[in-house]
Formats: structure tokens, sequence, C-alpha cells
């Protein structure tokens, strides 16, 4: 039972993240990354690696897929 409500929650970091790609269509995490802190972000940053980690969870959750060669990011049709 505690699995099923930790899957359906969804953190505040996640929910930014879902917020900016309602508003761009696609966007690297990098470009995310970049929004949410308004600043130059870097790979391999504190930054980069939440913005990464948020788009995986969300990407097993059906909420955001791949696209494209180049990775970028998009909000699927499910939310």
């Amino acid at each position: 039972m505690v699995k099923n409500l930790k899957r359906t929650h969804i953190g505040k970091n996640q929910r930014k993240v879902l917020d900016i790609l309602e508003r761009y269509q696609e966007l690297t995490a990098r470009d995310i990354a970049e929004i949410l802190w308004a600043r130059d972000i870097r790979y391999k940053t504190a930054e980069y690696s939440s913005v990464h980690r948020s788009l995986r969870t969300l990407k097993e959750r059906g909420l955001v897929e791949q696209v494209g060669g180049k990775i970028r990011w998009r909000k699927t049709k499910k939310v």
C-alpha cells in the first residue's frame, strides 16, 4: 500500500519541471536547469543532476518522454 502512495506523489522539483515543459514544447535537461536557476548550468553539477533525476522519475511514471537524437524531453498527453 505504501508503495502505491509513493509512486503517485510528485515532488516539488518534479512539479517545477512539468510546469516548464508545459510552457516549452521540447527542452534538454540542461535547458530546464538553466530556466530553474536562471544562470548557466554545466553538466555534472548538482543542479543538472537534480533535474536529470526528476526527468528520469517522471519518465518512469509516463509523464514525460524522450525525443530525438539529442535527448530532449516532452510532456506526454497523459498529464
